[in-house]
């Protein structure tokens, strides 16, 4: 009689577990993009742009000596510099004259290297004279870099 009980038992629940059907429509599922009791934390959607500013403001004011490797900042937070802007007001320094054509510009740190194209030969004491003027056009316009400028025959 036990045996008879137990073998009906396990019957009676393996036809219950096959009787399910394949009905999708009727069954819960979970969609984490339509989940709204939890913040998500990591997702995707874009914050809004000023509060993703104000949290770059808060990393780079949190410790002084913390360095913006990258230089994407806007230029207003702590330490926060844009040397393109530099580099472009060089180059733009060196068109201007248009006695030269502007080359490569290099910054490391308060150093610019600059390199500028001259048409036609040049001797010495006119690649000097040539150095000389430019230098000093790009000293005043950029005072706050020790500028080194290379001059180049431009034979094209």
């Amino acid at each position: 009689m036990k045996k008879w009980l137990l073998f009906s038992f396990l019957t009676l629940l393996f036809v219950s577990g096959c009787e399910g059907t394949n009905d999708t429509n009727n069954t819960a599922t979970y969609d984490l993009r339509k989940d709204k009791s939890a913040p998500q934390y990591m997702s995707n959607r874009s914050v809004g742009r000023d509060q993703n500013h104000l949290v770059e403001q808060d990393i780079t004011n949190q410790n002084p000596n913390f360095l913006d490797l990258n230089r994407t900042g806007n230029g207003t937070e702590q330490g926060g510099n844009n040397t393109g802007i530099d580099v472009d007001k060089a180059r733009q320094v060196v068109a201007l004259t248009k006695e030269f054509r502007p080359g490569s510009v290099w910054i490391n740190g308060d150093r610019m290297w600059v390199t500028v194209y001259k048409k036609g030969m040049l001797t010495n004491k006119e690649r000097v004279d040539a150095q000389a003027r430019i230098h000093k056009k790009l000293i005043t316009a950029l005072p706050r870099y020790e500028i080194e400028v290379k001059v180049r025959e431009d034979r094209r």
